[in-house]
């Protein structure tokens, strides 16, 4: 009896546990993991933070899943079978690709497990960076204490670094902080969030930049807070440029080349 009752409660553990994850092979040994965020409203922005962070404001998100890790040159090759990163370090983030390379990536990747992975969107990323509905307000992504989530120019030894080497945040997401600046769907525009929708926002009028989040290994703590918005050349050929990324519950694949960036399930 007490063996059955045992076994009953590892196996609601393990259904817990595999409802929140999902592993997605790619290529032999390489796999990819993601992530699930129930959705919910957060305050998004702050009030102290830079211009473009104000106001603080409202939004509410659907669910998501969201790259455990900072996409890697192994994963990459995996899908593509050519490095595009200058230095490289198979574990580390991919980086220094085009944004024409990055939606070729996307499109195949879509192609290979016909889901539609997509860039996250800034709300989105936000979100995720500060615990999603898990979060216990913490400074940056996972803690208060810098040095435990991220690598920065202070403790990176002047190079990225293997993805997943430091704490995780709340959800259990790695390197949001720090490591590699990531891309974002939306184009950058310091006067958004005045007028930005309250449900699932993302700005797609296009301008001369994008938004990037959370850090590199080239920067200081302060653009780790979590309502911190970089802008990122739209080519994105960078050398402390990565990404991660997301895919929605219903979302069907896309095969096209021209929309994988695109948030179909906003449509």
């Amino acid at each position: 009896m007490r063996i059955a009752l045992t076994f009953f409660l590892l196996s609601i553990f393990n259904l817990n546990v595999s409802a929140q994850t999902e592993i997605i092979q790619l290529k032999d040994s390489v796999q990819l993991e993601m992530v699930f965020v129930e959705g919910g409203t957060f305050t998004m922005g702050s009030d102290e933070g830079k211009k473009d962070a104000r106001p603080a404001h409202e939004v509410k998100l659907n669910d998501f899943f969201i790259g455990k890790f900072e996409f890697t040159q192994e994963q990459w090759m995996a899908v593509m079978s050519y490095n595009p990163s200058e230095i490289a370090c198979m574990k580390c983030p991919v980086n220094d690709m085009s944004w024409e390379q990055l939606i070729d990536f996307i499109a195949k990747l879509n192609e290979l497990t016909e889901k539609t992975f997509r860039l996250p969107t800034e709300a989105e990323w936000e979100y995720a960076a500060q615990g999603g509905n898990q979060t216990k307000g913490y400074m940056y992504s996972g803690s208060n204490n810098i040095e435990e989530v991220a690598w920065l120019k202070n403790n990176g030894n002047d190079q990225q670094h293997e993805v997943g080497l430091l704490k995780p945040n709340e959800l259990g997401l790695y390197d949001m902080n720090g490591n590699a600046w990531e891309l974002c769907q939306d184009w950058y525009d310091k006067k958004f969030y005045p007028r930005s929708p309250k449900d699932n926002p993302v700005n797609t009028e296009k301008s001369k930049y994008r938004v990037s989040r959370g850090a590199s290994w080239m920067s200081g703590e302060n653009y780790c807070l979590r309502w911190y918005r970089n802008t990122d050349h739209w080519h994105h050929k960078r050398g402390n440029g990565g990404f991660r990324l997301v895919f929605s519950i219903h979302a069907r694949a896309s095969r096209t080349r021209t929309d994988p960036i695109a948030p179909s399930h906003f449509e």
